[in-house]
């Protein structure tokens, strides 16, 4: 039998979504808040639609765990008990009913989507009163920025993380996981911005220059991240561990891997950044550019995880 969990979870495309959304709220979410500290009037366009973005894309996730798990008590069980004791984790944190596991990937990740979405609500209603007339907030929205980063991080990386402690063959070797899922957050999340900025046109032109250079930079990342995970996998060397391999590079899954995440999501892409019209952040190219970014970011978290679990 192979090292791990004993049991390893079975999810549905919900959930696949739910890691999606979460991985681009974050990286959307620590985009802005970099863009707010570098120059908050220079770059408002990145600022405004990125934590937009990041409010809208996190709001799903309690309900998408929710339905997953059956029951709502269900999701609050993982936050709180009724009757609090001392055997309810190693190394826990009980503040009344409240408990913090910090070795619970599931407890950890549950107070995390919590504290972010609380942060990436006030950031985006700090956004939107400045907007509509109000003055900003400055000093809260800097503080709401860098606590809501730290938990974007974690909310897009975490996924990664918690498909490694189970017990499927594909994931068992797969250290480089938790640090894909989050590069594919930073490339998603500047792609669903400069989506946004694309359809400002002039007005947003400089921002959108700049974004898409660093969605790029993402991007490559991503593509260094997605080798090392599958050198790292191919190198343990288990036989169950090289079929669970071929089944994401040449079985079943092959076609959606290399067509979908890898051709559509990145090669095509840095082509046509390098190459064309989304170099000079033209609107049209750089939509075209951010939509197949927003494609293979979900394919490669859906493909990845299809192929894990099919082991």
């Amino acid at each position: 039998m192979e090292p791990g969990l004993l049991k390893s979870a079975d999810w549905p495309l919900l959930i696949d979504l739910y890691f999606f959304l979460g991985g681009l709220a974050g990286g959307a979410f620590v985009i802005a808040t970099s863009a707010n500290l570098l120059d908050a009037y220079r770059y408002r366009h990145i600022v405004r639609a990125g934590y937009y973005i990041a409010f809208l894309a996190i709001l799903p996730g309690p309900l998408f765990l929710i339905v997953d798990l059956g029951r709502p008590t269900r999701f609050l069980h993982m936050l709180m008990v009724s009757k609090p004791s001392a055997e309810i984790g190693m190394n826990a944190i009980t503040i009344g009913p409240f408990h913090l596991k910090f070795f619970s990937p599931m407890n950890a990740g549950a107070w995390a989507l919590l504290g972010f979405s609380l942060f990436a609500f006030l950031a985006a209603l700090d956004v939107f009163l400045e907007h509509r007339g109000g003055r900003s907030m400055s000093a809260l929205r800097i503080i709401a920025g860098v606590i809501g980063g730290f938990f974007g991080c974690f909310i897009a990386a975490y996924p990664g993380v918690l498909l490694g402690a189970t017990a499927r063959p594909l994931f068992i070797s797969a250290h480089w996981l938790g640090a894909l899922f989050l590069v594919v957050g930073a490339s998603t999340g500047g792609a669903a911005i400069a989506l946004i900025l694309s359809l400002l046109g002039a007005q947003a032109r400089e921002s959108l220059s700049r974004l898409m250079r660093f969605t790029v930079f993402a991007l490559v990342l991503q593509l260094a991240a997605l080798l090392f995970f599958i050198v790292t996998v191919q190198m343990a060397g288990s036989a169950g561990i090289g079929r669970a391999l071929a089944q994401l590079l040449s079985g079943p899954y092959g076609l959606t891997f290399w067509l979908g995440a890898v051709v559509v999501g990145i090669v095509a892409p840095l082509v046509l950044q390098f190459t064309g019209g989304a170099r000079k952040a033209a609107p049209g190219m750089t939509a075209l550019v951010s939509a197949l970014i927003l494609m293979g970011g979900f394919l490669v978290k859906y493909v990845i995880i299809a192929a894990g679990q099919a082991t």
